[in-house]
């Protein structure tokens, strides 16, 4: 199986909120955005244009498994896409993938996607990324990940945090738990002078290992 497959399969059985993910590699020719998109994107580098144009691509592949028709997908001020009224989402992207995920507002809160390589991170970085109960804990050493899967988790935090709050969070304002036999994970929001989120101080999520890189989605529901 794909990537694509493989995490639309995962990520259907674990979250049954009517989440909707699209995602895969990075590749030529690049999908072409849509000329309001063109326009705001501007003159950037092929890079930037490719990786800008998988995630617009794959933020449409989304909407339109929630029922939405293909619509440009601009920015706000502080550069996060604006998606359609009633819609909640996520891009992420690596250097070599790329993906989206949505949901509807009225069940879904917060979403927050983050794809990262399958590059380890040096040892000297692992003190700024995880808390101390993080790396006294060390869950992560039983994947190939590493404290990179941590990294993951926390960007996909961040994203889920950052745009119902308008707060933002450094590494060690939360702290993380991983589940490796569920490969689900809870965020502890432990800096007491950050807000809560929803009436909540604690993110939940899933991860999902790839070759090539893990991919972490972090959610916050309505209660049904």
């Amino acid at each position: 199986m794909k990537m694509l497959e493989i995490l639309e399969a995962a990520i259907g059985a674990v979250l049954t909120h009517g989440i909707c993910f699209s995602g895969g590699p990075i590749r030529d020719p690049i999908p072409l955005p849509l000329p309001a998109e063109a326009e705001m994107l501007g003159s950037v580098s092929v890079r930037r244009q490719r990786e800008f144009a998988w995630g617009r691509y794959h933020a449409r592949q989304a909407l339109r498994q929630l029922g939405f028709a293909p619509v440009p997908i601009l920015r706000k001020v502080d550069r996060a896409p604006l998606w359609p009224s009633g819609v909640i989402g996520s891009i992420s992207h690596s250097s070599s993938h790329g993906g989206a995920v949505v949901g509807r507002s009225n069940t879904v809160l917060a979403l927050g996607l983050d794809i990262e390589d399958q590059e380890p991170l040096g040892a000297d970085l692992a003190p700024i990324i995880c808390t101390p109960a993080e790396l006294e804990r060390a869950e992560w050493c039983s994947g190939r990940s590493g404290p990179g899967l941590i990294f993951a988790i926390k960007e996909a935090v961040y994203k889920s945090y950052a745009p119902a709050t308008g707060e933002f969070l450094d590494f060690h304002d939360v702290c993380v738990r991983i589940s490796d036999q569920s490969s689900s994970f809870e965020a502890e929001i432990i800096n007491s002078e950050k807000p809560a989120i929803f009436g909540s101080r604690t993110i939940n999520g899933v991860y999902f290992p790839f070759v090539g890189g893990v991919v972490a989605l972090a959610a916050r529901f309505r209660h049904m």
